[in-house]
């Protein structure tokens, strides 16, 4: 298969760049069996509990996190856009991403925005994106993005509907949530339950 193949089947089928594949993929730790090799005891004691290995399981979390990157990449804003759509300068862009209060992750040593982010908007002639950060975020991303996790675990929690947020009865993600109008505190409660279930 030529580059070019390769370029028109992710455009074709995923809607990605090749460049977005890359960068995704570099956020994927390296595979190296040798570095968790388990003891002949360990491993005995793991197959009898039923935890056999599966490499084929590792290749679809893998090939998964991978598309996830990848789509995160290729809908993200640059700081220019970011810069542009919500009408301020590069350091106050810059001041938000250190304080945690824009989310950014690197792409190859510049940084890009998540579009989930934000609620845009196209106005006048020719259209301009304009880029607002969805209410309540400024309070939810610090506490999130302290804490080290993969860009694809923040997306999953700001994406996934969680049963504790209900409109109508039925659960909202984080995002649906706050775009809804509803309160910050039971999100950050969210993430709070998240810290002390992983401790």
């Amino acid at each position: 298969m030529s580059t070019d193949e390769l370029d028109e089947l992710l455009m074709d089928r995923f809607q990605l760049r090749r460049s977005d594949l890359i960068a995704a993929l570099k956020t994927l730790p390296a595979q190296r069996p040798w570095a968790g090799a388990l003891t002949e005891e360990e491993a005995q004691l793991l197959d009898a509990a039923g935890f056999t290995e599966d490499p084929k399981a590792y290749a679809e979390v893998a090939a998964d996190v991978t598309a996830h990157m990848a789509r995160l990449y290729s809908t993200a804003y640059t700081a220019a856009e970011v810069r542009e759509g919500l009408g301020v300068n590069d350091s106050r862009v810059r001041q938000r991403r250190l304080a945690h209060k824009l989310w950014a992750i690197d792409d190859g040593g510049r940084w890009v925005y998540p579009a989930l982010q934000f609620e845009s908007t196209h106005t006048g002639r020719p259209p301009r994106l304009k880029l607002k950060l969805v209410r309540g975020l400024d309070q939810v991303l610090p506490a999130l993005l302290g804490r080290g996790l993969h860009p694809t675990a923040i997306a999953g929690l700001l994406m996934t509907p969680q049963p504790d947020l209900r409109i109508g009865g039925r659960p909202k993600s984080v995002r649906e949530w706050l775009l809804h109008g509803e309160p910050v505190e039971p999100v950050l409660a969210l993430i709070d339950i998240g810290d002390w279930a992983a401790t």
